[in-house]
């Protein structure tokens, strides 16, 4: 088990003890502590596999831990709710009241599709949904990662994406989830096809790239070369710096974008240009782990010009409180308050 985890959170269980009869208080907090060591930038896939089995032991560790994520995910919600003098942070020494208070209240019964739902749809992206247990390769949050996948094909892999090889030698990539940077160079032995969402992208001799968020919505970008993006019946070819995104819905008209803003996370920073800040939140909180929150709506309308480097993220909330003068409230389990 990892040892990051925070010296006032309660050490997820061991799963070799003995069963004990279940204890509604003593489950949420055993859930709440497994949330904590997900979200702390420390956990391995050990642990991931540990929370598994630990909520296979018994179906009301399922439902606590069920309860306890869709809880965590609101946090950002019952913040914003919550009037400002009622926010304040806990002392080093002390409990996270606010997590454990927002627990408490907000826990309530959990079905069987709630546990089916934070499977498929993890709080945060803490640990791997279904979808992503088959990946291949996977990225951590803040992880960038290069592979060679085949005979003049090369992935530049994002932060918390993973994707799945095709067997033998072909030149065949999925991505199912996140965002990756692609070349085909001309020694490739044949096209580079990639599977994204609900449709696929092929090329040869082309840099692209290709972002998949949650749902079936996958944005691509042509960077050199010529890339053919098909869904269903429809396509459509890219120039270089040319975007288009697809979905359920079909593939829409394609647009120019700046390449140097769209691929700057290659090189290890993230550029902005006349972005809403509720826009730049949510692109920084892919490289961090936990989340920040902004607190007042008014303030993520405000349209900024930024540039910061993924190695010094703590660096943003420095630039809120000086751009914005705003204050900052950090919380256990990585929570950032802004507003």
């Amino acid at each position: 088990m990892s040892q990051g985890v925070m010296g006032n959170v309660e050490n997820p269980p061991d799963n070799n003890r003995q069963s004990q009869p279940a204890n509604p208080e003593r489950l949420q907090r055993e859930a709440m502590a497994w949330l904590s060591l997900l979200s702390s930038g420390t956990a391995t896939q050990a642990d991931a596999e540990a929370l598994k089995a630990w909520c296979r032991q018994d179906p009301s560790h399922a439902r606590a831990y069920a309860r306890a994520a869709r809880v965590w995910d609101r946090l950002g919600e019952v913040a914003a709710q919550a009037e400002r003098p009622h926010i304040a942070r806990p002392a080093a020494t002390s409990t996270p009241v606010l997590a454990r208070r927002a627990f408490l209240t907000g826990a309530v019964a959990a079905s069987a599709a709630c546990a089916a739902y934070v499977a498929i749809h993890p709080p945060l992206g803490l640990w791997p949904s279904l979808a992503e247990l088959r990946a291949d390769v996977r990225t951590a949050p803040g992880e960038r990662r290069r592979l060679d996948v085949a005979e003049g094909v090369s992935v530049d892999l994002n932060t918390r994406s993973s994707l799945a090889l095709a067997a033998g030698s072909e030149a065949g990539i999925e991505l199912i989830r996140g965002e990756a940077i692609i070349a085909a160079a001309p020694k490739a032995d044949k096209s580079c096809t990639v599977v994204a969402g609900g449709g696929r992208i092929v090329a040869a001799r082309a840099k692209f790239d290709v972002r998949h968020d949650a749902g079936d919505r996958v944005a691509v970008i042509c960077l050199d070369g010529r890339v053919k993006v098909e869904r269903e019946e429809q396509a459509v070819v890219l120039e270089p710096n040319q975007k288009v995104i697809y979905d359920r819905f079909g593939i829409g008209a394609t647009e120019r974008v700046d390449p140097v803003t769209a691929i700057a996370w290659q090189e290890g920073r993230l550029v902005f240009r006349k972005a809403p800040l509720s826009d730049v939140i949510s692109e920084v909180n892919r490289y961090r782990s936990g989340r920040i929150v902004l607190v007042n709506r008014h303030l993520g309308e405000r349209l900024i010009d930024a540039s910061f480097q993924l190695n010094r993220l703590e660096n943003v909330l420095v630039y809120l409180q000086q751009a914005f003068a705003v204050a900052v409230r950090q919380l256990p389990g990585g929570l950032v308050l802004v507003g």
